[in-house]
């Protein structure tokens, strides 16, 4: 994270390491901060359950795959049918002939893109999600594969009574909105068979690698506290005419209270204590695309 302030004859120098040490102090409040964000979410992971922005998430995502173009894409979208396959490969890294065959677990299926998706290659997909209308869609997006695609209403934060026998866990952008990322993470990767894989995609802590990611932010969380007593039509509408045709990523960002960022560090530490190996990024991004094997 050390960003230090490059030469330039023309730069005083007493005024130059004044810049470095507040870059330095900088860096070490970010590493403070994240420890601190991380603890505090340990500790309330029993209670994240009880308290109304976890109830009010939750409403957001059935919301959004009930009433918007992310949850009705197989009528709106029917672009995604092509892109989605190519997708899957390049975020996870397995080419797609990998998935002939194959058991995987979609955990967060959303609307069922990726379910769609991983079926199209040949997998055989057991989908799960709390939305009631991200299950509706998922199965009538899916039914073209018959029973080679089982969707169930189900919380990742609860115990999975499924058995550990899966080629490929998925979860997409899932965890960090549940309040109890670790304990839905430790639930999905017990389900991994040895040798098996978990792909992870998770948002990143903002770390000033890039300058738009603090900005980026800082108006998602300005735009979730005004419009935090609007109905979600009506912050679906605001977002539209602020946003235009990026107004659906835009709400999925916005909407949910609960909106979790974590470093690759933590992820790392995650993975390693549920016995996987051959850890790594598969994209150059702000948010973590992460792959790993099950070791042991």
């Amino acid at each position: 994270m050390q960003r230090l302030l490059p030469a330039d004859a023309t730069t005083p120098p007493g005024l130059a390491e004044e810049v470095r040490k507040l870059r330095y102090e900088s860096d070490y409040l970010q590493l403070e901060v994240s420890r601190l964000r991380s603890l505090v979410r340990y500790l309330t992971a029993d209670i994240i359950h009880d308290l109304p922005m976890q109830r009010q998430t939750k409403d957001s995502f059935d919301y959004q795959w009930g009433h918007t173009d992310d949850g009705s894409w197989i009528d709106n979208h029917p672009e995604i049918r092509e892109r989605e396959p190519r997708l899957v490969c390049q975020y996870s890294g397995l080419p797609r002939d990998w998935f002939t065959g194959k058991t995987v677990l979609d955990a967060g299926c959303g609307s069922g893109r990726f379910s769609w998706a991983m079926a199209s290659m040949g997998a055989l997909v057991t989908a799960l999600d709390q939305s009631a209308s991200g299950v509706d869609h998922t199965r009538r997006a899916c039914a073209e594969f018959g029973d080679r695609v089982v969707v169930r209403q189900h919380d990742l934060t609860r115990p999975i009574d499924l058995s550990s026998t899966f080629d490929l866990v998925w979860s997409f952008g899932v965890l960090h909105h549940t309040g109890n990322t670790y304990g839905a993470f430790s639930n999905i990767a017990s389900l991994v068979k040895p040798g098996g894989y978990i792909f992870l995609m998770l948002y990143g802590e903002p770390t000033g690698r890039d300058s738009g990611e603090f900005a980026y932010y800082t108006e998602v969380e300005s735009l979730r506290r005004h419009t935090s007593v609007m109905s979600f039509d009506d912050r679906l509408k605001f977002l539209q005419g602020l946003k235009g045709d990026q107004a659906g990523g835009w709400f999925d960002a916005v909407s949910p209270e609960i909106n979790d960022t974590y470093s690759f560090y933590e992820i790392q530490l995650w993975l390693q204590r549920a016995g996987f190996g051959d850890i790594r990024r598969t994209m150059d991004h702000a948010s973590h695309h992460v792959i790993a094997r099950k070791v042991s």
